[in-house]
């Protein structure tokens, strides 16, 4: 089963790509919705709306895939990896 890896410095979140939900832009960052209504929101008020676009843009359509969401990485905030 694909997974969907979301790291932030020295925290590194591991989760099938199966329990994503939804992922939403929000005014001050990006928030992830996963089953058995647990929810993780990522706040950075200076987060281009562009970033969190692709982020978004990425889990909707990137489905079976395994996605890695890298907020300390600006220039490539979302690595797919599609031979998994």
């Amino acid at each position: 089963m694909p997974e969907v890896i979301i790291k932030k410095g020295s925290m590194e979140l591991k989760i099938d790509r199966s329990d994503i939900v939804q992922v939403d832009e929000t005014p001050d960052g990006v928030a992830f919705f996963f089953k058995n209504k647990f929810h993780l929101l990522f706040s950075d008020q200076f987060m281009p709306a562009s970033i969190k676009n692709i982020i978004k843009n990425s889990a909707d359509s990137y489905h079976g895939k395994k996605l890695v969401f890298d907020f300390d990485n600006t220039r490539q905030p979302v690595m797919v990896h599609a031979d998994e």
